[in-house]
């Protein structure tokens, strides 16, 4: 079976987990309790990718405004009138690492949020992946308030907020 991108499901958060917690180091792997709340707040913006093996990669995010950064661990709280899509968590399980997924579900995203006429992608680096949201068009947003700033800080370790405008 090949590698399928489709939308997650609430059968999925368990496999979202697993995924997660294969990937993040611990600090920053979140609840499977909030995994289920977030999906259920913003459905039509989390994808997984799976093959014959299952779920191996997700990609969860909700509608956002450029600039504010969400914290780890904190609930989504979808803007009514959003200008973007904030990526706030992807993880590959190394099992399906160098196929391409992670561009995939990129796309998917992507294709959503001009769909929705966004003005932007938003998300916060984690883990040494600057560069590689940098390949996607990302830039480190380094101009922001000290409130902003004290979210950033909720992640473990080097963390950039980062964004990519939609023309």
């Amino acid at each position: 079976m090949p590698i399928s991108i489709r939308a997650m499901r609430v059968d999925d958060v368990s496999a979202v987990y697993a995924v997660q917690a294969q990937v993040y180091v611990a600090a920053m792997v979140e609840p499977q309790s909030l995994l289920l709340e977030r999906l259920q707040v913003a459905p039509d913006t989390a994808w997984v990718a799976e093959d014959e093996a299952g779920v191996g990669a997700y990609l969860a995010g909700y509608p956002s405004v450029t600039g504010k950064i969400s914290p780890l661990g904190a609930d989504f709280a979808p803007a009514s009138a959003a200008n973007a899509l904030y990526l706030h968590d992807m993880a590959v399980a190394p099992r399906l690492a160098g196929q391409g997924v992670a561009a995939r579900l990129f796309e998917a995203a992507t294709q959503l949020a001009r769909q929705r006429s966004y003005a932007a992608l938003c998300l916060v680096s984690v883990q040494n992946t600057l560069s590689f949201w940098q390949r996607f068009g990302f830039e480190q947003e380094t101009m922001l308030t000290p409130e902003q700033e004290a979210l950033l800080a909720t992640y473990s370790g080097s963390a950039y907020y980062c964004l990519r405008h939609l023309p």
